[in-house]
């Protein structure tokens, strides 16, 4: 890793130890907040979502009114290992720290970098690049480089792609795309992995974002 990889990993690890290590969280059962976003949680019943940075999240914790983040454990190396085999290539090493030192996903953004291999749940990276025979024709050149990192609902994703060394972020967005061109809907972003890692901790980085053909958001 590099001195940079370093520093941005010490950002990290200082925003899964305050626990504020996901951009969202639920309001306790009893939180009946005005005004906020609501989602169907456990046994059918609604709970508040508050989103990390706004004066109502900030709020909410300062009350103890936030849900607690379910806990992170760390993925064995051999599971890295394997992962990597899969691949054929290694991950990155901030992305590898990550993963061996802080948890198998969970944290970051979005909904959370997902785990490298969850079999009984099906939703994991691994899970993901086995899926990825079923891409766009248009999309196919390039499959073997990208693994999906996270979701940010209403299919938007992030991706790594591996040409890169530290790791080059694209994304997906089908939403903003007139005629659901797939040629259009995967785009580039501007910064590599530890940048994009550095801008969660930061609580700069936005859900990217299709706009007119270009990738935008970050």
């Amino acid at each position: 890793m590099t001195h940079d990889d370093d520093a941005v990993f010490e950002a990290v690890r200082a925003r899964v130890l305050s626990g504020e290590y996901l951009d969202h969280r639920l309001g306790l059962p009893e939180d009946d907040s005005d005004g906020a976003v609501r989602c169907c949680a456990d046994q059918g019943s609604w709970r508040t979502v508050y989103f990390r940075g706004t004066p109502e999240y900030d709020t909410a914790l300062a009350a103890g009114r936030l849900d607690l983040p379910p806990p992170l454990r760390p993925v064995a190396e051999d599971v890295v290992n394997e992962c990597e085999e899969l691949l054929g290539r290694p991950l990155p090493p901030l992305l590898r720290r990550c993963y061996l030192e802080l948890g198998d996903g969970g944290f970051g953004p979005g909904y959370g970098l997902l785990p490298l291999w969850d079999p009984e749940n099906g939703v994991s990276v691994m899970d993901a690049f086995r899926r990825r025979e079923g891409w766009p024709q248009e999309w196919r050149p390039m499959a073997d480089s990208f693994l999906t990192l996270c979701d940010w609902g209403c299919g938007v994703e992030s991706l790594i792609d591996f040409r890169n060394p530290s790791g080059g972020m694209w994304a997906i967005d089908p939403n903003s795309t007139a005629g659901d061109d797939p040629g259009v809907m995967l785009f580039p972003q501007e910064f590599t992995f530890p940048e994009w890692m550095r801008r969660w901790a930061d609580g700069k980085l936005r859900q990217p974002q299709l706009l007119l053909g270009k990738g935008a958001g970050g």
